[in-house]
């Protein structure tokens, strides 16, 4: 028997090994990230499968080139005769010609084939949501196509530069089918990738595609926030409270012996109001201080002077030797701990589950003394153990993505070394030359001369290019920056860039979260999976397994029209095993 109705069957030949092993990052790795429930159909393996395993489904991947040549024709039929019916179809292969004639039929009669180093969409659709008709995106290098005619039945989604539909969608029977001429192609690092703007095509054609109502156990569309190297600016935190109402609850990194009393009052205020979740970054880091160029907005009163007006700067860590990369002692990193112990309670404030440590250095003799104060959510984008620098490669999930300088992008994964320590982390590291891509005010604010004026349209846009790029991957959006340099621009500078920001995502779906909450949910979702979901007269029937410890949300899409909407309905704590009828 299939895992029901409302799940997904993969089709690929585990004996074409070549156009396999490309679609474990790219299809593959993209349905455990998406969350849906989903088993294979391979061509490899010799026990086969009864027709009860076949269909009745949700939908139907055909996950690379070559992957449906092996099926025999009655199981090509009974495919065929499930979309007609309702399923989905989304295909993958970029050789058509091979497939048995129920299949081939679902496609267009007349196919050709192109090169192309360029994509361009076409016309607003729910499957090419969030790009603009001619938007064009030029690869890392020229890939082999399939082109489907516009023929009516058909509608492009996405052309090479000679207008030739290259994605396209189209109605069969009750059912729908996209197919990506493309292939997986596309979403190979060296061709262009994940979490760089076109994810949104395949979980959209998945929604789209699939018969309704389709689960998934998908992350939210959370718009949230984090910033580092906090002291609370000349303003007591005050620029949270822009954030705050659009409902996005920043992290906040704190150098905790460059607080006044100011600051701590307002980080309190913050903490109850639950509009800012902190985290230890480190004791100080106050180097710009001793720079000439060195220019802040204003200076709080109450501020310490620890540097003595910028002659005695000082890095001060909590685990690790900045230097050596070498662990503090026992001794001392018990010291340094109780000293950020003793801070967050004296002021009330209970530390965030987040990990948010200055360069992301932690110490490994720390990571006991993290996990015992309920600290298990690394979120920067870099590994524990280490300095920095010289990042090493070890693919985390989903997409083991790595940017030009070692950095990796999005990350929702265990620590290798320490399954207790779970990453949830975003950046865009991976899409720009460097990893301060990520940070929306580098080189757009007079910090240090970085900029002679505000550049606030720029950075405005920044952000929210960066926070689509994470709705877009099915992830979570990112607003980040460090705070020297909102402590560089006024108040009102910093408002123009929060409400541009949010004004470029018109037309986005989206909901302002906290950073520890998002980080909680992401966690709760990767611990936990669907797999099972059946329609029945009762309802749609989940079964869940894992453990999440608290609720998690599970996504129910509905048709509307061409489009497709979301229904988020609350889990309640999976131990183990959970049934669950919506």
């Amino acid at each position: 028997m299939s895992a029901g109705n409302r799940t997904v069957l993969v089709i690929l030949d585990g004996r074409k090994s070549a156009e396999r092993r490309p679609a474990d990052q790219t299809v593959f790795a993209a349905l455990d990230h998406f969350s849906v429930a989903w088993e294979v159909l391979d061509g490899g393996d010799y026990m086969g499968a009864i027709p009860e395993f076949i269909a009745p489904r949700a939908l139907y991947i055909i996950a690379h080139d070559g992957a449906a040549e092996w099926l025999k024709p009655e199981v090509a039929q009974q495919i065929a005769d499930a979309v007609a019916d309702g399923a989905g179809l989304v295909s993958f292969d970029r050789r058509p010609q091979e497939w048995p004639q129920a299949l081939r039929e679902m496609l267009p009669g007349e196919i050709g084939e192109t090169r192309t180093g360029v994509l361009r969409f076409s016309a607003p659709s729910f499957i090419s949501s969030g790009h603009e008709e001619g938007e064009e995106l030029e690869l890392g290098e020229e890939i082999a196509a399939v082109t489907l005619p516009g023929d009516g039945r058909w509608q492009p989604l996405v052309t090479d530069a000679e207008g030739r539909a290259v994605i396209a969608s189209a109605a069969a029977g009750a059912g729908r089918v996209v197919a990506f001429g493309t292939g997986e192609s596309i979403y190979r690092e060296g061709v262009y990738g994940h979490v760089r703007g076109i994810d949104g095509l395949v979980w959209r054609a998945i929604v789209w595609a699939a018969a309704k109502p389709f689960p998934m156990r998908c992350v939210p569309p959370y718009v949230t926030a984090r910033m580092d190297d906090c002291n609370g600016t000349y303003g007591a935190f005050a620029y949270v409270d822009v954030m705050n109402r659009f409902g996005i609850g920043p992290n906040l990194g704190l150098f905790i012996d460059e607080m006044g009393p100011s600051d701590w009052a307002a980080a309190k205020r913050l903490y109850d109001a639950g509009g800012a979740d902190f985290s230890m970054h480190a004791f100080r880091d106050d180097f710009y201080m001793a720079r000439p160029n060195y220019k802040p907005w204003a200076v709080s009163p109450d501020k310490p002077d620890l540097s003595d007006g910028g002659k005695q700067t000082l890095y001060e860590g909590l685990s690790m030797d900045h230097h050596t990369g070498a662990d503090f002692s026992d001794e001392g990193i018990r010291r340094n701990f109780s000293r950020m112990d003793d801070a967050f309670a004296e002021h009330g404030i209970t530390h965030s589950r987040v990990l948010n440590a200055h360069f992301g250095e932690v110490g490994w003799r720390a990571v006991p003394l993290f996990l015992e104060r309920g600290v298990d959510m690394p979120c920067n984008n870099s590994a524990l153990g280490q300095l920095y620098s010289n990042q090493p490669v070890w693919r985390p999930r989903p997409y083991g993505i790595r940017g030009l300088s070692g950095r990796h992008g999005l990350i929702i994964d265990r620590c290798p070394q320490h399954p207790r320590m779970t990453f949830v982390s975003i950046s865009m590291s991976h899409v720009g030359k460097t990893h301060m891509r990520t940070d929306i005010l580098s080189g757009r604010v007079p910090f240090l001369d970085e900029s002679e004026t505000p550049k606030l349209d720029e950075a405005a846009q920044a952000g929210t290019e960066n926070i689509k790029l994470g709705l877009d991957a099915l992830a979570y959006g990112l607003l980040f920056t460090h705070e020297e340099r909102i402590n560089a621009i006024s108040p009102e500078d910093w408002e123009t860039v929060v409400t541009g920001i949010v004004r470029g995502l018109d037309g986005w779906e989206w909901q302002g979260g906290l950073r520890e909450d998002v980080g909680v949910i992401c966690k709760r979702l990767f611990d936990s999976a669907l797999v099972r979901a059946n329609l029945t007269d009762g309802g749609l029937r989940c079964e869940l397994v894992g453990d999440t410890y608290g609720p998690s949300p599970l996504t129910i899409w509905e048709n509307e029209g061409d489009g497709c909407t979301r229904r988020v309905v609350d889990v309640e704590p999976i131990n183990g095993y959970a049934e669950l009828t919506v």
